[in-house]
């Protein structure tokens, strides 16, 4: 399931014990950083999200990569995903996906500056 994403390549796990085994030493090392860009995926037509797709966040440097299936499976990649690659395999749809880096929910979240209180996930990379 690479989905015409470049270097996309999901391990979707249940559970946050499966989660935090499998990445428990990354997610560490995003304590303090500030999320400082994203990309998502949308319809060209319509600029809907394409929900089914990866989101890509960028944090100081550090690109995670979150995506869900079904209700609770989730896949997390570490900078597999080059997002200035075109989405292919496509070709057959109405609708055609591609990069964006334009979402006003997430545009607000974005940090400048460095500042203690915006950092990636605080709860999620200090709990056991």
């Amino acid at each position: 399931m690479d989905m015409g994403i470049s270097g996309f390549k999901p391990s979707f796990l249940v559970g946050i014990e499966a989660v935090r085994q499998a990445h428990g030493s990354r997610r560490v090392r995003l304590a303090g950083r500030r999320l400082t860009g994203f990309a998502l995926v949308r319809f060209v037509e319509s600029g809907d999200w394409f929900a089914d797709c990866p989101v890509v966040l960028d944090f100081d440097g550090v690109q995670v990569e979150v995506c869900h299936s079904k209700l609770d499976e989730l896949s997390i990649g570490w900078a597999t995903i080059d997002t200035a690659a075109t989405i292919t395999g496509r070709e057959w749809s109405e609708f055609m996906p591609q990069w964006s880096q334009s979402d006003e929910r997430l545009r607000s979240r974005i940090s400048t500056e460095r500042d203690p209180l915006i950092s990636a996930g605080q709860a999620w990379c200090s709990s056991e």
